[in-house]
């Protein structure tokens, strides 16, 4: 291993050693995603494809416009709405209108650049080192199928791919440190755009070190930050809300989630679907929520690896969004990719490898029927959106089955942390080549 391969980021998922050395500490480095050059450039070539023969840039364009119109904007009186909060909107257009057009353009797509690959090197930092060959190969392809499903979500625009990029490099450091003051800072600059990106802070309850009352102080200010603004710019907060329902009674944009999908449904048949989607909504992360807390419990005892758990983690941590978006499952398409990859392999004794070429026609097939559904012929109106839902239960599913599995048998039967009291020995730690 080089010298610069060697100096790259390393990540603990694990309890941070305590004063008095007691806890455990695991460490794994892991490189930045490569491939093949002309893997990265037929990527890059697609975009700009779809940038000249497709619809591209929508939801920049509407950034775009909010700039333009600032003052109608703050005012509410704008001739186009945005679902964002104008406790973000606003003092980023401020500043944005201090810079030449162009300049503010061109820092807008660095930072989105910039944002999909920190998903991407984060979704690469799960991998073993023999997935890791096939991922370096796969990583400039995944943008297209966020959550396994054709998309071309990424020429988009959307904030989203900014917000995520920076909760999740937030969520390395703290991984590696336990120094979490980064990720709040990041989760709450990410919920004054969508508030509910707040369940993001269930990261730090399952993978840190004594969060609870960090993790709660930072929900409440992202809370009041939401109310607050209700105070600054009125006008605007009131188009907000109304873009908000429009959305969900005209568009029924309510998501790919579980809850998303049942407000649907019952919408379509005439039924209140408010309350019933809440309370369905807040059962079942209630349940879920248990669950994360459980197989995060199993990492604590050293009975799963850190490869094993992350992803489906953080999967179920996205799952716990009451709203899911396309851009929400995107920033996990690799996790996904990789735990649905584990669960056709086995684990080596009980080998499903006869499984994975029916499950690709499979995704295929369904790859196929969504693209045509939604372009062509439609037979089943948001298709993708009940797909979506069930290709992410059912691998998290999968994810939490195999995770189950492996405490039980793969590794040593659960150590009292009294007697856990050194770091991992050398010869235990990931090491990458």
């Amino acid at each position: 291993m080089s010298a610069s391969e060697q100096s790259l980021l390393t990540l603990e998922y694990a309890e941070e050693p305590a004063e008095t050395g007691s806890e455990v500490s695991r460490a794994a480095a892991f490189p930045w995603p490569s491939a093949p050059a002309w893997l990265w450039l037929g990527a890059a070539g697609a975009i700009v494809g779809m940038a000249i023969f497709l619809p591209f840039g929508w939801d920049a364009r509407d950034y775009l416009g909010a700039l333009q119109q600032y003052s109608a904007y703050v005012n509410g009186h704008a001739s186009f709405s945005l679902a964002y909060s104008p406790l973000f909107m606003i003092p980023v257009l401020s500043a944005a209108r201090l810079l030449p057009l162009w300049l503010a353009m061109v820092l807008f797509g660095l930072a989105y650049l910039s944002g999909w690959l920190a998903q991407v090197r984060v979704g690469m930092q799960f991998a073993t080192p023999d997935e890791r060959k096939i991922l370096r190969c796969v990583a400039p392809v995944i943008a297209f199928f966020p959550g396994l499903l054709v998309s071309d979500v990424i020429v988009s625009g959307n904030l989203a791919y900014i917000l995520y990029g920076l909760m999740l490099a937030a969520a390395a450091l703290g991984w590696k440190r336990q120094r979490w003051v980064w990720f709040y800072l990041a989760v709450l600059v990410a919920a004054c755009v969508k508030v509910q990106l707040l369940t993001m802070l269930a990261i730090p309850l399952l993978c840190g070190k004594r969060q609870g009352m960090r993790a709660t102080l930072a929900g409440v200010a992202g809370l009041g930050l939401y109310a607050l603004q209700f105070r600054l710019w009125p006008q605007a907060f009131q188009a907000y809300l109304s873009s908000l329902k429009v959305m969900s009674q005209s568009s029924r944009d309510f998501g790919c989630g579980p809850a998303g999908n049942l407000a649907r449904i019952l919408q379509s048949l005439g039924l209140p679907y408010e309350t019933p989607s809440i309370v369905f909504y807040l059962a079942y992360a209630i349940v879920l929520f248990l669950i994360l807390r459980s197989l995060s419990q199993l990492y604590r005892e050293r009975r799963v690896s850190f490869e094993s758990s992350a992803p489906v983690m953080l999967l179920g941590v996205v799952l716990l969004d009451p709203r899911i978006l396309t851009y929400d499952v995107a920033a996990v398409s690799l996790p996904m990719a990789l735990v649905a990859w584990r669960c056709l392999r086995g684990d080596g004794r009980n080998p499903r490898t006869v499984l994975i070429v029916p499950f690709a026609m499979v995704l295929l097939v369904v790859n196929v029927f969504v693209e045509v559904n939604e372009d062509w012929i439609t037979v089943l109106p948001h298709a993708w959106k009940y797909l979506e839902m069930f290709l992410m239960v059912g691998i998290f599913a999968g994810g939490v089955r195999r995770l189950l599995q492996e405490a039980r048998v793969e590794w040593p039967a659960y150590v009292p942390e009294t007697e856990m009291g050194s770091p991992l020995p050398e010869s235990e730690m990931a090491s990458f080549d």
